[in-house]
């Protein structure tokens, strides 16, 4: 094909198509290649910690998990702007929840906490919806988001295993709030009430 052709639309197109073609068997070679083996297997390593973290059920650990994830993300992976900027959010944000974990845990600082959170739209099923809720909400979102775009079958379960952790993290983070709050006996009583109908 001259380069005449090639500047026409369906030459480009063409062009196109047979670039990702090759693209595409490049790739596939790559993937069994010896080097690409160990990596899978680093990775399958990495999806079994991730899942072990969450089935410890134990929220400062989810999250201090997961500040390590995305710290290594930013200093290994980083190699964008827009990832960095994004990266440095997460990690911003969740050092804000983890600020407001240490508040939950005492009732009479998260009273405070509670008073601040009055309008409608900053509640969630009668609980402040701060930084904390918004962290999980967020990163989740993130996290679905980054599992869009091109990756490996183990890196997508990885993503899923974290998003899973968040989940788990964001409902321990609901029950200190009940208790902070008073909130689990009134929770308790209720059930009872319903359980005895």
């Amino acid at each position: 094909m001259n380069s005449s052709a090639n500047s026409t639309p369906e030459g480009l197109l063409s062009n196109l198509r047979e670039k990702m073609t090759a693209e595409f068997v490049a790739f596939e070679n790559k993937e069994r290649s010896p080097a690409a083996q160990i990596h899978k297997t680093a990775q399958e390593n990495n999806l079994d910690a991730v899942l072990a973290i969450g089935r410890s059920g134990d929220l400062q650990t989810i999250l201090t998990a997961e500040r390590a994830l995305l710290t290594n993300e930013l200093t290994r992976y980083g190699n964008s702007a827009g990832m960095k900027s994004s990266l440095g959010a997460a990690l911003n944000d969740l050092d804000g929840a983890r600020h407001h974990l240490k508040i939950v845990k005492d009732p009479e600082r998260y009273a405070a906490v509670d008073q601040l959170f009055q309008r409608p739209k900053n509640r969630r099923r009668g609980l402040p919806y701060d930084e904390a809720r918004q962290f999980f909400n967020a990163h989740n979102t993130r996290l679905l988001n980054q599992d869009r775009s091109r990756l490996s079958e183990t890196e997508k379960k990885t993503l899923n295993a974290r998003r899973t952790n968040m989940r788990i993290a964001e409902k321990q983070y609901i029950a200190l709030q009940q208790k902070a709050l008073g909130q689990e006996v009134q929770q308790a009583k209720k059930q009872g009430r319903e359980m005895g109908r």
